[in-house]
């Protein structure tokens, strides 16, 4: 299966990024921490699936910029190559 993750989660989670970004990291122990200092009422569960999506999100944001950053440095843009098209009946 994969990993669902409950929209609820995710709007409450990406709340706290756009507020918070600087202070979220890679670590989910230092994210969860970091939600429980602020004192929000969330239950034990909630505090872990926020703290794992934002974990997740933020990783894979990076990977992103790495992947780019390594494009633009190869000057390497991927394209397709032309299909031939040509009809014979």
């Amino acid at each position: 299966m994969g990993k669902a993750m409950s929209n609820k989660i995710k709007a409450k989670a990406k709340i706290l990024l756009n507020e918070f970004k600087a202070d979220f990291g890679t670590d989910f122990t230092k994210n969860k921490e970091f939600l429980k200092t602020m004192k929000l009422p969330l239950s034990k569960l909630t505090i872990n699936l926020m703290s794992g999506y934002i974990t997740r999100y933020i990783k894979n944001e990076k990977k992103e910029q790495e992947a780019l950053k390594i494009k633009i440095q190869d000057n390497k843009v991927p394209t397709r190559a032309p299909k031939d098209r040509t009809i014979s009946h």
